[in-house]
């Protein structure tokens, strides 16, 4: 299932962010959508996704951009043009929007599965 949730400053994303790492999810599993011109440095620490919405101008800083914008990001969803416009707007006010989808922590669950079958003795036969 994708979750989609705002918040109204960086330090409240920041919390989020460990939260959900706690849940068991991976930085590159968390997408960040926000302003293209709102300095988040704590996020050049990090692995998560952010995409970056310029809300009056589209164009060559969307083009030259190493992310997938932010509206671009959204229309990949389920979702009505009513609902993207309302993230775009609260994101071009200054707000974040945070997306997971819970179907990473089965994958990371498989793989984890997948590896703790292996006993040392296996890996040692493999050789």
């Amino acid at each position: 299932m994708n979750y989609f949730e705002l918040y109204d400053s960086q330090e409240a994303v920041l919390s989020r962010i460990e939260q959900l790492k706690g849940e068991g999810f991976y930085e590159e599993d968390i997408h960040l959508l926000g302003r293209d011109d709102v300095e988040f440095k704590a996020l050049d620490y990090t692995e998560v996704n952010y995409h970056g919405h310029v809300p009056n101008e589209r164009g060559l800083r969307e083009i030259l951009s190493n992310t997938e914008p932010a509206e671009r990001f959204l229309n990949r969803y389920n979702l009505g043009d009513d609902e993207i416009e309302k993230y775009l707007f609260k994101i071009s006010e200054g707000n974040f929007l945070i997306f997971y989808d819970d179907d990473m922590l089965k994958k990371h669950a498989e793989e984890i599965e997948d590896t703790s079958g292996v006993s040392e003795a296996d890996l040692l036969d493999r050789e």
